[in-house]
């Protein structure tokens, strides 16, 4: 299935090795990943896993990227067994791990790419930062990440994060606050480990 993948990748990975020369890295990732965003159903997973493969500066196994979503910037990771939903955006960021991201969640680069002074406008004068969210971490549909969140952190549907969540926290609202515990997690003991949320075995690409 890796080979349906590529095939289908191939234009947008071509116009990516174009575009870099003239629009830059980013600029050239933005462009060309909305050619492989749209490819519903597997094919689309299998395109866009053999995209961002090519493209990011990490990129891991049994991955699901669903139809609609992107990735903005070539610097992002994505670790082993990731599920992101359908039309996600996801910035300078390292996905860890066994983290599922539910429709419609933005991770953001940072939460003040424009400054104190909120004049920047472009680029070249913007200000990013990388946002981590951690091993086994769950989104809820429509948050919005601003900041890192936890190895088995849990962040309610709709929530705005604009500051570090610790492991195993349970979050919602805006801004996001604890709520209750998360997943179940001591990280005192030798051999403890957060329980893995693999996305589902059909969706891995």
């Amino acid at each position: 299935m890796a080979g349906v993948g590529a095939i289908s990748a191939w234009p947008a990975r071509v116009a990516f090795s174009a575009w870099r020369r003239t629009h830059g890295d980013d600029r050239a990732l933005q462009l060309a990943g909305e050619a492989v965003s749209g490819i519903a159903g597997m094919r689309g997973v299998w395109a866009r896993a053999a995209f961002y493969r090519w493209t990011l500066a990490g990129f891991g196994e049994r991955i699901c990227i669903g139809c609609g979503s992107h990735v903005s910037k070539t610097a992002t990771t994505v670790g082993d067994g990731v599920y992101v939903g359908r039309y996600c955006g996801v910035g300078l960021a390292e996905l860890a791990d066994g983290c599922m991201l539910s429709d419609g969640v933005q991770v953001l680069s940072g939460g003040r790419q424009h400054g104190a002074d909120g004049t920047a406008r472009d680029d070249d004068t913007m200000s990013y930062r990388r946002v981590r969210i951690g091993r086994g971490a769950w989104i809820g549909a429509n948050a919005v990440v601003m900041a890192d969140v936890g190895d088995g952190a849990i962040v309610g549907a709709g929530a705005v994060v604009t500051r570090p969540i610790a492991d195993g926290a349970k979050v919602a609202g805006v801004p996001a606050k604890p709520i209750g515990p998360g997943l179940t997690i001591n990280w005192t003991r030798a051999g403890t480990v957060a329980s893995e949320a693999l996305p589902p075995s059909t969706l891995a690409a």
